[in-house]
């Protein structure tokens, strides 16, 4: 082959591999995106080039709009791996396995055993309290709004009842049919009730209505008021 055949050849080759005409095109969004402040399912799939079916694959604790909630990072693909509450029931059936070998060499039982290691007892009491929390029944909740209308800036009373008892809460709320954004923290009674304050947020103007929504911190599950009507919405 001459030297000028060569030389084309590799310049050829140098294009090839450089011109933007061959690369591959990216997603918009990868494979994850964090949820921002009034988004939908579909604002997301617009944004992201996907399709609100494929965005419900991907995140099966998602039902709705409403189960979006703000700064969480929601996924786009959907995900071969083992669902969380499967892996932490095979993480604790292990455990218990190996600590019931443990105490048959020890020539002891699991309870002694325990007592003698209080940092692994808090451990397993962890893993028991998540695998809990994401079988909890709360089709009786209630969470009421008063008042149940007002300006923007005006404070809520927020009563809830029916919820799993002595639990970490976060108070978020949001247009109907929308993200939540968390507005504060809380902890439930003993009795599975709740109460705060909240003040209905500035970013909430020019909307008509405004939905309170009480879950647990890992979003486990969800329990939302009755809209709050909010009066003056003209910008």
């Amino acid at each position: 082959m001459s030297a000028r055949h060569c030389i084309y050849g590799s310049v050829a080759l140098v294009f090839l591999g450089s011109s933007p005409v061959w690369a591959q095109p990216s997603a918009p969004c990868g494979d994850a995106t964090r949820v921002s402040r009034s988004d939908t399912l579909s604002s997301i799939a617009a944004r992201c080039d996907t399709t609100e079916a494929a965005i419900l694959r991907a995140n099966p604790a998602v039902e709705g709009s409403d189960d979006l909630r703000v700064g969480r990072e929601l996924k786009l693909t959907a995900s071969t791996a083992q669902p969380t509450t499967e892996r932490l029931g095979s993480l604790a059936r292990e455990a218990g396995s190996a600590l019931s070998g443990m105490a048959r060499d020890l020539t002891s039982s699991v309870d002694n055993l325990l007592d003698k290691n209080p940092d692994l007892r808090q451990r397993l009491g962890v893993i028991g309290d998540r695998i809990s929390s994401t079988n909890v029944d709360v089709s009786k909740a209630e969470v009421a709004l008063t008042p149940g209308n007002g300006t923007i800036g005006t404070t809520v009373t927020v009563s809830a009842k029916g919820l799993p008892s002595d639990t970490a809460v976060v108070i978020g709320g949001g247009a109907p049919r929308t993200a939540y954004e968390i507005l504060q923290q809380g902890r439930t009674s003993a009795d599975g009730t709740l109460q705060a304050s909240v003040r209905i947020p500035d970013w909430s103007t020019g909307q008509e209505r405004f939905v309170v929504t009480v879950s647990a911190e890992e979003a486990e599950w969800k329990v939302r008021s009755a809209p709050f009507q909010i009066t003056d919405t003209k910008l």
